[in-house]
């Protein structure tokens, strides 16, 4: 929404008004594509407890009278029954209904006004209308009539107009003009949704067409490809057809004058949108600057030499033909003198050349290596595939094939990549081909996430090895990564990958991530506890920014695991979010997959679920697009802590039964460990004891979901009848000990005290949270709070339950946590103590009116009675007491009998 503060706190005083039994009427008036739909979608979710009545104008129905009324009051026909006659009847043959004589516009306003009123008697009403300069003319006349007449309904009304269409039809009723963009939020709306760097002449160029209008620049970010906006040059069409907005742009400019075309175009290859520059050329090619009106006229340019819309430089330039094309970059070659862009010269020069030119395919070249420098990996893969088209050299367009198979891998674009370095794989010299095996080999990771490709890995490590020692090392950590992916289904573990590095003898590296790798080897290889000391020391120069990290992102998801792997919440923390942050700026999709995963986790341990979700929906965004078959891990942690029972099951079955043709152990572990969180959070013990033992078997001492996994079994097992859990208690002492991280001792502590007795349990308990508290881990506190809580209860200390308990269902509550919430609810119960089960995300708990009519109904008072006493009628008490016991997950009144969780639960959380 970005600048649309003042707009939104309007519509959120429409629907405070209403709340409170107010009418409210709001008209958005604002250009095409200016933001007025999206503003209508804001107040919409918003009006979560409101009748919601819309319509949208169409121009095909302006003709038919009374359409979009009919539309709009189609969900109310219930209440018509209740309008006095003549308006019931004015209605129904408005409505064709009944057959009869046509009524005057009067009476079908006032009967529609009648039913909006009747129909709000029981549940406050929210009518939008979407481009209302297309109602037709009754409907509009109709709703500018009833919006100007409503007075204390609990009804409001939205319209949107697109400006500049006439709005005398709904004079009085208050408009909010919705204007362009500032250029501040103009750019950060294209910076969100392009990823990796911006081209700054791209940016410049496509803020100044778009001209602030945020349909212009969300329709450049689809249609432009990531290497037209990070070089802002456009490219010849990459598809056969051509989107639907360029289409439209070709037609008007297939009927202009060809001078115009010519010009159109020359502006069109020009990056920098110059127009002194753009001028000159088109001179070169016997064409004036008076061609430019013509243009100007069909709406597709403004002066001095600015096109109307981004995309309309792309339908110019792919609808040209090649002559056309080359005569325009040539043009523009000549007129480029002195210090000028020396990538943009050998962009304009290769484009010219109906051949080959070898001088401007090199220049390119070292273009894109500069362009691959600053992180543009799309934009350096755009001008290699020219430098290829133009070159006549075997040897150098091969390896060019390479770096642009390196990039389309960086851009998680997989096929392209596979099919680029194939074409690669005859002419490439020698020294190149332990590198083309190395890619080949991450190709195959990133589409398949699984232990299937740690054999090719480790043959690219062994032919780097004897000349590139440092590219051996970067190979050796790519198969650790690929061994850990695969856990117990890989064919080569993640202990057989280290011993072979150790067997290797590297040369000992002096880089972070060079002494990071060696100490996780160590703890695959060692069980002594100076290996874990050594993991702890490795770990800590990545606490702070590392001069190399963007270089080489991938080092990153290794600290991440690896400070999982040592309970250092704070360096996962960090550590997360920067390898989330230079994935982004590198818009390299291979990668951030990875880094949205651990992000979501560290979100839900923090008991931050939204974010979670968010970082959910993006990778399945990325996975759409590139294909990746990437295990939903993220998504099973989801869905397992917020208790999403039919989500999680669909999610590990469909994991399980991928897992196997991938060799994705990991998936399989997080998939078993997911299930054993949710079914511990129902009380289902002896399920989550069989799933929690199913991950463990995925044995790794780097991989998290092993030890979670004993977490969830030691918990489970505490409350299974004859079970036997200390084996993995001893476990979990060796996977903690030696790191001695609060986060460590907490959970340990924690597991610990689940199955001991007495004064140790107690003493356990109070440990474990004591520790807790010091961590970022909510989650983890609030599972410390609540066992504890339940042990106190079985102790029949009720007071002290009562506090423990109460605050864990009030953090399991607020971090959407709902089966772990209804487990602390549960226990309270028993104890007597009434609580609401409550969503954060969802509006948390009941309204102020909810909340006293359920007080005034535990008092023992009627519907009527609660009725009279706030002034509501009799229906509305029934209504909003319907949506309490939803909520409260009640089913009778006498139920209320005690305070509602609204005065049990103060603001004091965990």
């Amino acid at each position: 929404m970005l600048d649309r503060h003042p707009q939104r706190t309007q519509l959120d005083a429409l629907l405070r008004s209403i709340r409170e039994g107010r009418s409210s009427i709001l008209l958005l008036d604002g250009g095409a594509g200016i933001g007025k739909t999206t503003l209508l979608d804001y107040v919409a979710k918003r009006a979560h407890d409101i009748e919601l009545l819309s319509v949208t104008g169409i121009q095909s129905e302006v003709e038919l009278a009374y359409a979009a009324l009919h539309q709009l009051c189609r969900p109310l026909e219930q209440s018509m029954s209740a309008l006095p006659a003549p308006q019931r009847e004015a209605l129904e043959i408005t409505f064709g209904q009944r057959e009869g004589d046509a009524p005057n516009k009067f009476l079908v306003g006032l009967a529609a006004l009648g039913l909006l009123s009747e129909a709000s008697r029981s549940t406050p009403i929210l009518c939008l209308v979407d481009d209302a300069q297309w109602l037709d003319e009754a409907s509009a006349q109709v709703l500018g009539f009833v919006a100007r007449r409503l007075g204390f309904e609990p009804v409001g009304m939205v319209f949107a107009l697109r400006a500049p269409s006439s709005t005398a039809l709904f004079d009085g009723v208050p408009p909010i003009t919705v204007e362009a963009f500032e250029r501040h939020d103009a750019e950060t709306l294209l910076s969100s949704l392009v990823p990796g760097p911006i081209d700054p002449r791209a940016m410049e160029r496509v803020l100044d067409e778009a001209d602030g209008n945020p349909l212009a620049i969300v329709e450049s970010a689809r249609e432009l490809s990531r290497a037209e906006i990070s070089t802002g040059m456009i490219l010849p069409a990459t598809t056969a057809s051509p989107s639907r907005m360029e289409e439209h742009y070709q037609r008007l400019l297939g009927a202009l004058p060809d001078d115009t075309q010519r010009l159109l175009l020359v502006a069109a290859a020009e990056p920098t949108a110059q127009s002194h520059i753009i001028f000159a050329a088109a001179s070169t090619l016997g064409v004036q600057a008076s061609a430019l009106q013509p243009a100007i006229a069909a709406g597709l340019a403004h002066p001095p030499m600015r096109f109307s819309h981004p995309l309309v430089r792309s339908a110019v330039y792919r609808a040209a033909t090649p002559d056309a094309v080359r005569a325009a970059h040539a043009a523009l070659a000549t007129t480029i003198t002195g210090d000028a862009d020396p990538d943009l010269l050998a962009w304009h020069r290769a484009r010219a050349a109906p051949d080959t030119d070898d001088d401007a395919a090199a220049d390119l070249a070292a273009a894109a290596a500069r362009l691959q420098a600053r992180g543009g990996t799309a934009a350096a893969a755009a001008l290699l595939h020219q430098a290829v088209q133009v070159s006549s050299d075997d040897v150098r367009k091969a390896e060019w094939l390479l770096r642009i198979a390196q990039a389309e891998l960086a851009a998680g674009q997989y096929d392209l990549a596979t099919r680029d370095i194939a074409a690669a794989a005859g002419c490439l010299p020698e020294r190149l081909l332990a590198e083309s095996k190395l890619t080949e080999a991450r190709i195959a990771f990133a589409r398949d996430r699984g232990g299937a490709s740690v054999s090719l890995l480790l043959d690219a490590a062994e032919h780097l090895a004897p000349d590139d020692p440092d590219g051996a090392r970067e190979a050796y950590l790519e198969a650790l990564s690929a061994a850990m992916f695969g856990a117990s289904l890989a064919e080569t573990g993640a202990r057989r990958v280290a011993e072979r590095w150790l067997a290797a003898e590297p040369t000992p590296g002096s880089r972070p991530a060079h002494l990071l790798l060696d100490a996780m080897t160590r703890v695959l290889t060692d069980d002594d506890p100076s290996a874990k000391r050594n993991l702890q020391e490795a770990l800590a120069p990545f606490s702070g920014e590392i001069d190399d990290e963007r270089t080489h992102i991938h080092w990153m998801w290794h600290a991440t695991i690896s400070a999982l792997a040592a309970w250092d919440f704070t360096t996962w923390d960090a550590v997360s979010l920067r390898h989330l942050g230079y994935a982004r700026e590198a818009g390299d999709y291979s990668e951030l997959p990875i880094a949205l995963t651990t992000r979501a986790y560290a979100h839900l341990f923090r008991g931050e679920s939204s974010a979670a979700v968010e970082a959910v929906r993006e990778m399945q965004t990325i996975a759409a697009v590139t294909g990746s078959r990437m295990a939903p891990t993220a998504a099973i942690g989801v869905a397992a802590v917020e208790g999403s029972d039919s989500e999680l099951d669909k999610l590990v079955r469909a994991t399980i039964a991928d897992s196997e043709g991938r060799a994705d152990g990991s998936g399989l572990a997080i998939a078993y460990w997911g299930a054993a969180v949710l079914n511990n959070s129902r009380g289902h013990f002896d399920r989550a004891l069989e799933w929690a033992r199913l991950a463990g078997g995925q044995s790794n001492p780097l991989h998290s979901a092993t030890n979670w996994a004993l977490a969830e079994a030691i918990e489970a097992a505490s409350r299974v009848k004859g079970a036997d859990a200390s084996s993995e208690l001893a476990q979990l002492e060796s996977a903690t000990a030696g790191y001695g991280t609060d986060w460590a001792r907490g959970v340990y502590a924690r597991s610990k005290a689940l199955l001991s007795s007495g004064a140790d349990a107690e003493s356990g308990y109070l440990e474990a949270i004591n520790l807790l508290e010091r961590t970022p881990s909510r989650l983890d506190l609030a599972r410390a709070t609540l066992v504890y809580g339940e042990w106190l209860r079985r102790q029949r200390r009720r007071p002290d339950a009562r506090i423990h308990l109460l605050r864990a269902h009030q953090v399991f509550a607020d971090m959407g946590a709902t089966a772990f919430a209804l487990r602390a609810q549960q226990e309270l119960h028993a104890l007597g103590i009434l609580t609401g089960a409550r969503r954060a995300d969802a509006g948390s708990g009941l309204t102020s009116q909810e909340s006293q009519i359920a007080q005034l109904v535990g008092q023992g008072l009627t519907n009527s009675e609660v009725a009279s006493r706030m002034f509501l009628s009799s229906r509305t008490v029934e209504y909003h007491l319907a949506k309490v016991f939803t909520k409260l997950q009640i089913t009778s009144r006498h139920q209320l009998s005690g305070p509602t969780d609204r005065d049990l639960i103060g603001p004091t959380g965990i």
